[in-house]
């Protein structure tokens, strides 16, 4: 029977989310339970410690209320408050809870912690009843920061050594069936959500984050203060919860809730999550008055005095209007039935776990790998269908040689390229392009295609030279391209990723409408299948002009069937950037002369590198070189023992791979290292020029990003360099033409790279002579001849 009720139930909740909203309310499977309206901290986000006790439900009065039709499908109730352990009764409130809810399997309690041995105690209390009901007990402590962070958000002094005390009981005791930790993100620290979440994994318990909001119930519906972001502080949020999504949550459920809080975040999109209290959740509050949500509901009416069943489905008209204009705007961590496709992936991933199937080791088996291949490659030809690619125009195509378009004071200049995903090293070339268009052009008008429109909008207002700059959708870009008087891919790499779409699009509109496009100071690969490697000639094809970053770039464009005579090879465009902001700084000083190692390192992107091995045995050679990498830093630590390190991190976003998560990954549980650690670059995002400080302060550096090793060079930082392309590409290519030593990734040993360090700190390194290179082309003078061509 429960079976076929678990099959109705699912078929019940599918057939649901194919209906348009609001939904006809069922009876409530879950109540959200403030036991009372007092509490002893003082939260920036709460003003409920401003009430004065007045009146709350009473265990006898609990009774009749609930002693209702109404709650006869209720599974779970969370209690909360106010705090609601300060209430002696507690346990006598969660006994008539089980003796009146048929169905009630378990409790969930969120508390402050702050008086701890008050707390400790009725958790024991309420879980000794609890289990007397063969029920189930979650208990949330809110912990909001690490330290003096948690006690600012609440308020009060020793909040936090006192939610360790609760911690620490909960974790062993055995009445509390699951424990987590619940963080309210607020202006006040919002830039300690990492630290945070570095605490919860080293005890070993879950956390959850949700977003600080006015709330009615919480008497904070009239403050905005502490709930008013700035766009970098929600950059930033919303950055750390893709990361949760993708290297830290397991629910599925939540996972979409914190995506869907992204896009509210960011975009302003309307709440896709789902909610319970849509249409089978309800609020009976501390008085016993019963609600819909404690958002936004009004008062139902009493559940003391009044029939519950006939207050919840005679107010449906209420609810409704909720449901239509104010839950799209509602980032509470309510949760519930999610979109149908997602949905039906839940299940179906429940399913397999069921048949002793773990859907990620699904994934990466070699037998999936072919119809991956397939379905890239169909997913591919579709892409270039719907951005309007017309792969028979592109072979006859000819581009502009010259400009036919300008007509105003100003050129309208628009940059396209990877924007949207960008690294410290992707701004430092968006900074060479515009400031060596600049020099050759005069005044521009800027114009910038951004595959993720907030990202690039953060690097818009880090970056004095983009003063100005207009920002685009790509669908935007591709419609204005035949409006400008240049289109240029402003550096980076020409690889087989979908986006090359796109970039294609945006030239051919351009090559149409007679304008000349540019190429300017692109690597060229790593290449892919046919389809994408024809793809990257098709790009190369409509470039009026290219410039290349290294001369392996231009003989992998010319392996493409490229005609490469009249192409140029210059500097990277971030050289030449980092060269001349690095100029502008003043020198940092050093009194002490302690040597300091900066890293460049990255997490390895193995699919991108080396499709040649299956996952497993990438994910073998990933972990034997980040046990080779401990190795050498333990052992060059022990040895000199005034050097410091600073792990820096090129990239900052989720989508290039953030390499902040990497190294608290890299050196979590590594106590030795971790004390000689300069972590003040894994936390907010760090405007490019003050980013540079890091690199002018370092004595030597350890790259392994590509971009890395092209700050340090520009430096003239010592350098050792691993090759993460494992030969292919452009690492050792440019560590070649610098003298840099390096080491390919699967060669990489702890015993090598002790060595190279010993070479610098004991000043048997490297020359800086050779960091400059004057038989490479300047890249700002390549801009510069290429100008003059269009200039005729």
């Amino acid at each position: 029977m429960k079976f076929l009720a678990s099959v109705h139930n699912t078929l019940q909740d599918l057939y649901l989310t194919t209906q348009p909203k609001p939904w006809h309310p069922r009876k409530p499977r879950v109540i959200q339970f403030p036991v009372n309206d007092v509490c002893n901290a003082k939260c920036q986000m709460c003003n409920i410690w401003q009430q004065k006790f007045d009146y709350q439900i009473s265990p006898q009065e609990l009774a009749i209320a609930v002693n209702n039709p109404l709650f006869s499908e209720v599974r779970g109730v969370g209690i909360n408050g106010g705090e609601p352990t300060l209430r002696k009764d507690l346990a006598e409130i969660v006994d008539v809870l089980f003796t009146n809810l048929p169905k009630l399997s378990a409790i969930a309690l969120i508390t402050n912690s702050l008086n701890s041995s008050q707390v400790i105690e009725r958790i024991g209390e309420i879980g000794q009843v609890i289990k007397s009901h063969s029920g189930h007990l979650d208990v949330m402590v809110s912990l909001d920061g690490v330290g003096e962070v948690h006690d600012r958000v609440r308020g009060r002094k020793g909040n936090f050594e006192n939610a360790l005390k609760v911690i620490d009981f909960i974790q062993n005791c055995d009445l509390v069936s699951s424990r987590r930790l619940g963080c309210t993100v607020i202006k006040e620290n919002v830039y300690g959500v990492h630290d945070l979440l570095e605490f919860a994994l080293s005890k070993d318990i879950y956390i959850k984050y949700r977003l600080g909001l006015p709330h009615q119930r919480l008497y904070s519906q009239d403050v905005s203060e502490p709930f008013d972001l700035t766009f970098a502080e929600k950059y930033h949020l919303s950055i750390f919860l893709e990361n949760i999504i993708r290297f830290y949550e397991t629910s599925e459920q939540q996972k979409f809730f914190y995506k869907s809080l992204i896009g509210q975040i960011i975009y302003g999109k309307p709440r896709a999550a789902g909610c319970d209290w849509q249409h089978r959740g309800v609020t009976l509050s501390a008085r016993g008055e019963l609600l819909y949500c404690a958002v936004k509901s009004k008062t139902l009416g009493s559940s003391i005095s009044e029939n519950s069943e006939h207050l919840y489905f005679a107010n449906q008209d209420h609810l409704a209007e909720i449901v239509k204009t104010k839950c799209d705007t509602c980032v509470h961590d309510y949760v519930g039935l999610p979109p149908t496709p997602t949905l039906l992936n839940n299940y179906l991933n429940k399913g397999l776990l069921k048949l002793g199937i773990n859907p990620q080791y699904l994934k990466k088996s070699p037998l999936i790998k072919p119809v991956k291949e397939i379905k890239k490659k169909i997913s591919f030809q579709k892409r270039m269908i719907g951005y309007g690619v017309d792969l028979a125009k592109i072979n006859n195509s000819q581009p502009a040689q010259g400009f036919s378009r300008h007509n105003s004071e100003k050129y309208r200049v628009l940059i396209c390229g990877w924007y949207g995903t960008e690294t410290l090293g992707d701004k430092g070339i968006l900074g060479g392009v515009v400031n060596s268009l600049q020099s050759a052009l005069g005044n521009l008008e800027l114009h910038l295609a951004s595959l993720e429109l907030y990202i690039s909008e953060m690097t818009i207002q880090q970056m004095p030279e983009l003063e100005g700059c207009y920002l685009h959708s790509i669908t935007d870009a591709i419609k204005v391209a035949g409006t400008m008087d240049l289109v240029v891919f402003g550096g980076g790499p020409l690889m087989a990723i979908p986006n090359l779409a796109e970039m294609i699009a945006i030239f051919q509109r351009a090559v149409e409408a007679k304008v000349p496009t540019l190429i300017a100071g692109c690597g060229v690969g790593p290449l892919g299948n046919f389809d994408y490697n024809q793809a990257i000639k098709n790009l190369l094809h409509l470039s009026s002009y290219r410039i290349y970053r290294d001369e392996n770039s231009r003989t992998l464009a010319e392996s493409l069937g490229i005609c490469t005579s009249e192409d140029l090879v210059a500097e990277d465009p971030a050289l030449t950037w980092v060269k001349s902001s690095l100029a502008s700084l003043k020198p940092i000083e050093n009194p002490q002369k302690s040597p300091v190692l900066l890293l460049g390192l990255r997490d390895w992107p193995y699919r991108e590198y080396a499709p040649h091995l299956t996952v497993l045995e990438a994910e073998k050679l990933k972990n034997k070189f980040e046990t080779e990498m401990i190795t050498a830093l333990t052992h060059i630590l022990n040895k000199y023992s005034e050097l410091s390190i600073i792990p820096f991190p090129m990239c900052t976003n989720h989508i290039g791979d953030d390499d902040r998560w990497f190294y608290r990954r890299l050196f979590r549980g590594c106590q030795d290292i971790q004390n000689r650690l300069d972590l003040s670059y894994l936390g907010a995002e760090q405007k490019p020029l003050d980013a540079l400080k890091a690199f002018q302060s370092a004595s030597m550096a350890l790259t392994m990003r590509f971009h890395s090793l092209v700050f340090a060079l520009a430096a003239g930082v010592p350098s050792i360099a691993i090759d993460y392309t494992l030969g292919k590409g452009k690492v050792k290519s440019l560590a070649e033409k610098h003298n840099v030593p390096y080491m390919s990734l699967d060669l990489i040993t702890a015993e090598f790279l002790v060595s190279r360090f010993g070479d610098i700190l004991n000043g048997d390194g490297q020359d800086l002579k050779y960091f400059v290179c004057p038989q490479t082309l300047n890249f700002s003078n390549a801009v510069s001849l290429f100008i003059k061509n269009l200039e005729g």
